[in-house]
């Protein structure tokens, strides 16, 4: 019988595996890990250690392509869990126009990783998706709609790889799908996630701000450090399989915009564009595991607060 994550009683000297983990959310993992004693293995392209500049030292780089078979296999020597969130990420447009190439270049990564870790079959798993990805998706008739999204798309397949390689395997797999993290570190450019793109285009703007839709589309989002949270709360809870994470907060993007309007500049008009139609999203009602309903979540506008002050070094 297969030991329960719950049965581990600390991270102390275990030795994890973080691809992404230079990335917005890999950042705020790595360093939640090493505070709690791992010692933690971050894959790199390139010197560009981000925020995690200043943890440098206390992390095992090695550098490499995620989308070579062998790097892999040399990446995951000696690991004792892995935690895969490298991919390939923009925004909505981008994801739609190079629908394949962003498909594409995430599942190559996905098979070199299950690749690289053929040799060692009992490594615990854990893939971060995307809360894009519906509890009921076909994802033939996905991949036939006018419009593709090719990163929802490919963490769709990802997860499929992921879900078929424990099954002959036997290892332990989560896969987390998140709705819209946001936070300190994200990449703050008009071509980023939904509000620190706001955030940058309130600030560069001369008195109107444009935005997409008529502002009455909801979006659900999460703070980072709930995020991280509520990974290691299903971790020592034992969870498995596909588990998503909200804090059912919801607003409107005329909320949204309003709210980071008052924080970024204040004396900005805001001018909705219903031509220009943002996709509705129907926010579903997505099942939680029952350790998560219990949890404190940020509110919203205190963690749009925390995002901006972190942005502009307040």
């Amino acid at each position: 019988m297969r030991k329960s994550r719950s049965m581990r009683q600390s991270w102390k000297g275990r030795r994890v595996l973080v691809t992404g983990g230079t990335g917005f959310i890999g950042s705020h993992l790595v360093e939640r890990l090493l505070a709690e004693g791992a010692e933690v293995r971050v894959p790199i392209r390139a010197e560009n250690y981000r925020a995690l500049s200043t943890r440098r030292a206390e992390i095992d780089w090695l550098e490499g392509d995620l989308r070579d078979p062998a790097y892999c296999t040399e990446l995951v020597e000696g690991v004792d869990e892995v935690f895969h969130l490298a991919g390939c990420r923009r925004n909505t447009a981008y994801h739609q126009k190079r629908c394949s190439d962003v498909l594409t270049e995430n599942v190559r990564m996905t098979l070199a990783l299950l690749e690289g870790l053929k040799e060692h079959p009992s490594i615990p798993v854990t893939f971060f998706s995307t809360a894009n990805v519906p509890p009921s998706m076909d994802s033939v008739a996905l991949s036939q709609e006018p419009k593709v999204d090719g990163y929802v798309l490919g963490k769709a397949l990802c997860e499929t790889l992921w879900f078929t390689a424990a099954r002959q395997r036997g290892f332990r797999l989560l896969i987390v799908r998140p709705v819209g993290a946001y936070g300190p570190r994200d990449t703050f450019t008009e071509e980023g996630n939904v509000i620190p793109s706001l955030m940058v285009k309130t600030r560069d703007t001369e008195d109107i701000l444009d935005v997409w839709g008529d502002g009455s589309e909801e979006r659900a989002f999460l703070y980072i450090a709930d995020l991280i949270e509520a990974v290691f709360t299903l971790l020592k809870e034992g969870a498995h399989g596909i588990q998503y994470i909200t804090s059912k907060d919801v607003v409107t993007v005329k909320e949204l915009a309003e709210s980071i309007r008052d924080l970024v500049k204040a004396d900005v008009r805001i001018r909705f564009d219903a031509s220009k139609a943002l996709i509705r999203r129907t926010i579903p009602t997505l099942p939680l595991h029952p350790a998560l309903r219990k949890m404190q979540w940020t509110p919203f506008h205190e963690g749009l607060q925390k995002t901006f002050h972190a942005w502009k070094g307040l």
